[in-house]
């Protein structure tokens, strides 16, 4: 009897073992060391394991608990002791949220086109914010506030989004998402191409203005090589960001191109100013327009064509690939895109028609100067959306840490800024990096009209007195 009682014991010793020993394999198999949540440092790795065949829809909120996923594993190495940098450092998990998982997933292109841009701004300002703290070692507290607050954010983005795709459950009715999505698309097209028709339409209006129609294919030229050139640049792109699973060479490109664009347009915008006196135009379509300077005047203008709209073209061809992508998933899906692309385009060719007619009717002294003012507001914006595409989402103020760092984070005062669209539109953005370069290069065109105002007088009565001696 009592050996019959130590075999039932013992059977049931041994299945409990067995029970202890499966049970972890079981419950904790998605999981890693440290009883952490398994977490994957890319969208691309955690879409090879999830969804091999490309046929799973991953929702907004998986996309949104990987990333908190992978910040609670840089929480797990912060607070153990990790090294900063490398493989296994506490740093590249708050880092690879954003270029290998925001970016990538294409949560923030969706999020820019579904709710707002500013909504994009205010996130990336909190991933940088976040990082910083982590950057200065602050107290585990103040990560982990900074990192809830970029999770609640996130989250609260994905419920919005889950909710208009229908992953939740809760849907909407598959034509609003229709509409939802024409709205997105016609808002992109017109939003980046606003940029560009400014500068290209008061370039244009501007030679026609002067008699200098010659002039004009300089600028359709530079335009539409642009369109070519953006074609090929999303297409490289799109593979180099699919192979290294991030976007950040997208954002290197975007942020050279507005620098660049900066440059010219200072000079573009100088020279229309030095010509704002109907007498200055004359003398210089006499002197100028037929000779070799004239012609460098001419390449300027189709350079800076060429630059306003190589640098949007390639950001609108990958914003809309997203939109392709989840077209077959809804009712109209294909027809709301394209009637989103085609709709917005109809919209910008309608404001260059309107700066071509106006800007030609506008007495020549105020027009000029009109667009020289144009073209500085411009160069001042370009210059902010510039150092944003280098340093916050190209990651530069990360890579070079320290003080650069510091001054890439919001600044508390402008705070409000961050969700102002109108602002955004014009590259100011709530952080030292990009005001500082602006303010400065402000003061410097302030100084420029100045000067070139000042000379205008003197001129004409240079001009006036040599007259008379004649």
């Amino acid at each position: 009897m009592r050996r019959k009682g130590y075999t039932v014991l013992s059977g049931i010793m041994v299945v409990l073992a067995l029970f202890f020993v499966s049970f972890p394999i079981n419950v904790f198999a998605s999981e890693s060391s440290g009883g952490q949540a398994e977490y994957y440092m890319s969208y691309k790795k955690y879409k090879a394991a999830v969804d091999p065949e490309g046929t799973k829809t991953i929702t907004y909120n998986e996309i949104t608990d990987q990333i908190s996923n992978l910040l609670e594993e840089g929480m797990r190495r912060y607070t153990g002791g990790a090294e900063k940098d490398g493989e296994d450092g506490y740093y590249k998990p708050f880092s690879n949220a954003y270029g290998f998982w925001y970016e990538t997933s294409g949560f923030e292109k969706t999020v820019m086109g579904y709710i707002s841009g500013s909504r994009v701004t205010e996130v990336e300002l909190q991933f940088s914010t976040m990082r910083k703290s982590v950057s200065n070692e602050e107290s585990a507290e103040s990560v982990r506030s900074e990192v809830d607050t970029l999770v609640s954010m996130l989250r609260e983005d994905a419920d919005r989004l889950d909710e208009l795709f229908g992953y939740s459950g809760s849907v909407s009715g598959s034509g609003g998402l229709a509409w939802a999505t024409f709205g997105a698309v016609f808002s992109i097209i017109v939003r980046e191409g606003l940029e560009a028709i400014l500068i290209v339409g008061a370039m244009i209006a501007y030679l026609i203005k002067t008699k200098n129609r010659r002039g004009t294919l300089y600028v359709y030229a530079g335009a539409v090589l642009a369109l070519a050139a953006s074609v090929v640049m999303a297409i490289i792109l799109y593979s180099f960001a699919s192979n290294a699973g991030n976007s950040i060479p997208q954002e290197i490109v975007e942020g050279v191109t507005a620098l660049l664009a900066v440059a010219v347009l200072i000079y573009v915008s100088n020279w229309m100013i030095s010509k704002a006196e109907a007498d200055n135009w004359t003398k210089y379509l006499t002197d100028k327009v037929s000779d070799s300077a004239g012609k460098g005047k001419m390449l300027a203008l189709g350079f800076t064509s060429f630059l306003a709209v190589f640098r949007e073209g390639a950001e609108v061809i990958l914003f809309c690939q997203q939109y392709f992508t989840r077209a077959d998933s809804m009712e109209n899906g294909f027809l709301a895109v394209f009637g989103g692309i085609f709709g917005g385009l109809a919209a910008v060719a309608l404001i260059f028609v309107l700066i071509r007619v106006f800007g030609i009717k506008i007495p020549l002294k105020p027009f000029f100067m009109a667009t020289s003012i144009l073209m500085a507001i411009m160069s001042i914006a370009f210059l902010g959306s510039g150092m944003w595409e280098l340093f916050m989402d190209g990651g530069l103020a990360d890579s070079i840490g320290g003080w650069v760092q510091q001054l890439a984070v919001t600044i508390p005062w402008l705070s409000w800024m961050s969700g102002n669209e109108t602002l955004a539109f014009f590259g100011i953005y709530p952080t030292w990096i990009t005001l500082i370069p602006q303010l400065i290069l402000l003061v410097i065109t302030v100084i420029t009209f100045i000067i070139a105002m000042k000379k205008k007088p003197a001129a004409t009565k240079a001009e006036e007195k040599k007259a008379e001696e004649k």
